[in-house]
């Protein structure tokens, strides 16, 4: 039995929902849904921390992110109102509820080839996402978030050296003058492989909820980021794969090579300022999450 209310839902976006399954829980949850042999993603989005700004300008990307041969996007579904979203009650709380396209295709695996391939579509959408306006709602400024981060700490018991160590990170940024004026721009926020498939060569992406205007250099470090909390006797291989397939399409700076470390660094950052703002973990589990990220941000990272 699903928890949402599927007659209204079908009222809302003109279709004949006839299935409802959690696919993903937590603070933003997502559903498949089917109607009339086809499948669309319902999300709905967390009740605290996404504006309606900052909703609409995701929105507003995945539907003007101009075509590009090899690249995709999970585009969103206006209701039959012309609303970027329905309003849905979910444990007695009104929240936001966005649906999307599904997008056909196979999981990208964390083969060299597949990385490759994930990185150079990687480029092509920054480059498709480029000149949309609305990126002030999301500004993913990266001593900004540092600075959030340590703040966000700060009532989780046992978090001082992982305050510390952000702290450092944040001032080794801001000191390293290749770091400031970076390529930047609309960026995907949370890319990594679990949030693109491919098909025929062309890979699409989806879940852009952490999207913003920043440093691109943002979305490689956090995939380099995945790769580095995996097997390390792969890491420097994937990683490499990622940033030959991103050159291909964007050849890299000598600068942007040389502060990409602090961008791996700061994909680990992010992780602990939504843990801190939107999760409750308990106290074993946040010790064994500090310590990694510690261990992590205090490393000498060699990409």
């Amino acid at each position: 039995m699903s928890d949402i209310d599927l007659h209204y839902l079908s009222q809302c976006y003109g279709r004949a929902f006839a299935s409802c399954e959690l696919v993903v829980p937590g603070v933003n949850r997502t559903y498949r849904l089917a109607a009339g042999g086809d499948v669309y993603y319902l999300r709905l989005y967390r009740p605290v921390g996404r504006s309606p700004a900052e909703i609409a300008f995701e929105l507003r990307l995945l539907r003007e992110v101009r075509p590009t041969p090899g690249l995709d996007v999970a585009r969103p579904i206006r209701t039959v109102d012309g609303a970027d979203c329905a309003q849905v009650l979910f444990g007695g709380v009104g929240r936001a509820a966005c649906l999307f396209e599904a997008l056909d295709g196979r999981p990208i695996t964390d083969g060299p080839e597949d990385v490759a391939l994930f990185g150079s579509a990687l480029a092509k959408l920054h480059d498709a996402l480029a000149g949309i306006g609305g990126g002030g709602a999301r500004l993913l400024d990266p001593a900004a978030l540092c600075a959030r981060a340590a703040a966000s700490l700060a009532s989780i018991s046992g978090s001082e050296a992982a305050q510390r160590a952000i702290d450092r990170c944040r001032a080794e940024m801001l000191g390293d003058p290749a770091a400031h004026g970076l390529p930047s721009g609309n960026c995907h926020g949370d890319a990594r492989l679990a949030n693109a498939i491919v098909q025929d060569a062309t890979v699409g992406f989806f879940d852009f909820d952490d999207c913003g205007c920043g440093p691109y250099l943002l979305d490689l470090g956090t995939a380099a980021w995945h790769f580095a909390l995996g097997d390390p006797s792969r890491t420097a291989a994937l990683i490499a794969a990622l940033l030959e397939g991103y050159g291909s399409e964007r050849p890299l700076s000598q600068a942007e090579r040389r502060v990409l470390p602090h961008y791996v660094k700061l994909a680990e950052v992010r992780s602990l300022l939504f843990l801190a703002e939107f999760c409750t973990l308990a106290d074993g589990l946040w010790r064994r999450v500090l310590d990694r990220a510690t261990n992590l941000l205090e490393r000498e990272l060699t990409i």
